[in-house]
This record gives C-alpha cells, sequence and structure tokens, in this order.
C-alpha cells in the first residue's frame, strides 16, 4: 500500500475513533441546553424550546389573544425575568398575578414578553409589536444586567457582547457550515474552547454611553405605556457581583467559572453596577419614574442565591425579590389601579390600536 494512501487510511480510523469518543462523551455528558432559539427580526432571538410551555410567539405564557380583556400586567425583561436557573421556582410574574389573586383581583392577568438576553432595545421591539396592542394597564421592564453587561468585554468574548456572546451565536446565525454541527468531536471542541477564558483586548464602553442608551429606551418604553394610561415601572435587577455577601458554594461556583480573572471581572461589575443604581435614581427622580431598585435585596444574605452571575438557584432568589417588590408598594399601585379599571370597565374597553402598535 502506498505510503499516503497509509497515512489517509491511518487519518480516517483516527477521526472515526476520536467522534466515537466524542458521542460517547456527550451521550455520558450531555450539554445542557434547556433554552434554544432561532432568530426573530428586531428582537433578535425567539425561544424555540424550554423547559416550560411556549405560546406560538415563544413567550412563556397563554397565546396573546386570551389577555384581551383583562386588567392586564406585562413584564419586559431577559432570562431572570423569563425564569432561567437552576430550579428557582415560581418566577417573579407567576408570584405577582397569584399574589394579585389572593388579594380580591380575579381579572387581573401577568404576561411574561421576557426573551433570553434581551436588552432593553429588543424589549422596546416586543413591546410595540407585542406588549402594546393587546392594551396593558401596568407595564414593568425587569431588567438591566444586560444593558450594562453586553456592551463590554465581560465572560468568554474578546469583544463586547453586543448584545449577545458572539462565539456561541455566530455559527448558528451566520449559517456557518451546517455539516459540522453534526460532528459530535466538533461539539466537543467548541465547548472546551469556549471554557477557556479569553483576553478582552475591546476596550470597555463607557458607563455614561451605556446608562444613556439604557435610559433613552427605557424612556421611549414609558412614555408609549403612559401615553395609553398604563402605568410604567422600572425594576432594576440585581448580581451577585454587587451587595451581596457570597456564600461557599457561590464563591467556589465563581472561582470554577473564572480561575484566572474571576476577582477583576467581579470587582468590574461591581463598580459598573455602584455607578448605575446612583444615576438610575436621579435619572427616575427627574422623571417622576418609579423605580425599584433591587440591587440590595440580598445584601443581608449569606446563603446561597446564585447559580451564575445573575441567575438563582432554589426557591429562596425569587422570594426574596417579591418581598423586596411588595415592600416597595408596587402591589399596592397595582391594586389601586385596578379597581378603578374595574369602575370604567363596563364602559367598554379603550380604542384599539393596529396590528403594529399605532392608531
Amino acid at each position: 500500500m502506498p505510503r499516503a494512501a497509509l497515512i489517509l487510511l491511518q487519518t480516517l480510523l483516527l477521526l472515526g475513533l476520536a467522534e466515537g469518543a466524542a458521542r460517547l462523551a456527550e451521550w455520558l455528558h450531555p450539554a445542557a441546553e434547556d433554552v434554544t432559539f432561532a432568530y426573530a427580526p428586531y428582537r433578535m432571538l425567539r425561544m424555540t424550546k424550554a423547559p416550560w410551555p411556549l405560546n406560538r410567539e415563544g413567550f412563556r405564557a397563554r397565546e396573546l389573544e386570551s389577555y384581551r380583556g383583562s386588567f392586564l400586567v406585562e413584564f419586559l425583561g431577559g432570562s431572570v425575568c423569563l425564569g432561567v436557573g437552576a430550579n428557582p421556582g415560581r418566577i417573579v410574574p407567576e408570584r405577582l398575578e397569584d399574589a394579585l389573586h389572593a388579594a380580591g383581583l380575579p381579572r387581573a392577568s401577568v404576561l411574561n414578553l421576557c426573551q433570553g438576553g434581551a436588552t432593553s432595545g429588543q424589549e422596546l421591539a416586543i413591546f410595540l409589536q407585542y406588549g402594546l396592542p393587546l392594551e396593558p394597564e401596568v407595564v414593568l421592564s425587569f431588567d438591566g444586567a444586560n444593558d450594562l453587561l453586553h456592551p463590554r468585554p465581560f465572560g468568554d468574548d474578546e469583544a463586547p457582547n453586543l448584545p449577545y456572546k458572539n462565539a456561541l451565536l455566530r455559527a448558528v446565525l451566520d449559517g456557518d457550515d451546517p455539516v459540522a454541527r453534526h460532528l459530535a468531536l466538533a461539539r466537543i471542541a467548541g465547548r472546551l474552547i469556549h471554557r477557556v477564558p479569553a483576553a478582552s483586548a475591546a476596550p470597555a464602553v463607557p458607563l455614561s454611553n451605556i446608562l444613556h442608551s439604557y435610559e433613552y429606551t427605557l424612556g421611549v418604553t414609558g412614555t408609549l405605556a403612559e401615553s395609553r394610561g398604563a402605568l410604567y415601572a422600572v425594576l432594576f435587577q440585581p448580581t451577585l457581583h454587587f451587595a451581596k455577601p457570597w456564600s461557599p458554594q457561590e464563591a467556589g461556583m465563581w472561582r470554577g467559572r473564572r480561575p484566572q480573572d474571576g476577582e477583576a471581572m467581579s470587582r468590574g461589575v461591581r463598580d459598573l453596577y455602584a455607578g448605575a443604581a446612583a444615576e438610575l435614581a436621579r435619572w427616575a427622580a427627574a422623571r417622576n419614574l418609579m423605580l425599584v431598585d433591587l440591587t440590595h435585596t440580598f445584601e443581608r444574605t449569606p446563603e446561597t442565591i446564585y447559580s451564575d452571575s445573575v441567575h438563582f438557584t432554589g426557591e429562596r432568589g425569587y422570594a426574596m425579590v417579591f418581598e423586596e417588590i411588595e415592600r416597595r408598594e408596587l402591589l399596592a399601585r397595582i391594586a389601586e389601579r385596578y379597581r378603578a379599571w374595574e369602575r370604567r370597565a363596563p364602559l367598554g374597553p379603550r380604542p384599539a390600536i393596529g396590528d403594529n402598535g399605532w392608531r
């Protein structure tokens, strides 16, 4: 047998063995893909698979038309509002709907329009297309982390995440070689590569630029909601890295995830959140907008709350967040609006708006 043919045969045998070993590894340690996405115009991503029921539009909700005629509360936000985490239990939208019903407000419905990874820009697009035409009485933006962290090189990307992890999504969204995605060897190699911390080569976007964009988008969302007579509020979500004493489990988790640069990353996020929280408070006060700053929710809680930087593990996280929301009297404000809505409800609904969200 010619030497070249022998080398080729040996190479093919080695590749076959490697592919077989990779498939065995995937069978023994399957990838955690509980939530998957497809591309969706303007909102960027649309959930196609999740550990909870999805409606036709990819939201964790009933079909949208079923919400008409109710006292409708809409949530806009990312994965924390959506409910991603390690068995986190009932999420905030579910807890709010249960609390409103328990308070004697039976016609209240809470619609979860959150999508994993969404920034305020994607939330605004979702609100225009899906939320505003349903004539909500209350609109709540439960967000902050994606807007603050995506424009900076936090995480496994060398470049700022605009707005998602470039390395994880590029192949899927740009249509790179679909054949390679069928090879377990390529998938295993990709997982290993993604675990290696990359040097943050790109400069961070200035906090003032991030906040200007975030506040502007919140302002537009609030103006649209209020123009239709709805109550609007911002729920600024917390993070492991700000105002939280870490448990041994949380410290071990973070050291395992970021063994080389974890301390610097945590310090960067902490400084970012401190500056953002103070500025958001000033901005909301000047605009007379209701801001529920949740960033200090866990400041006296050394127990394990987080499964990563922002997502929760177990029931305690969402339970404490909701307790803080109640303490800040948001439920009382919503209940007051409900009673006013119920008094005028016999007069009929407000004039409908078109499918594109405008008269």
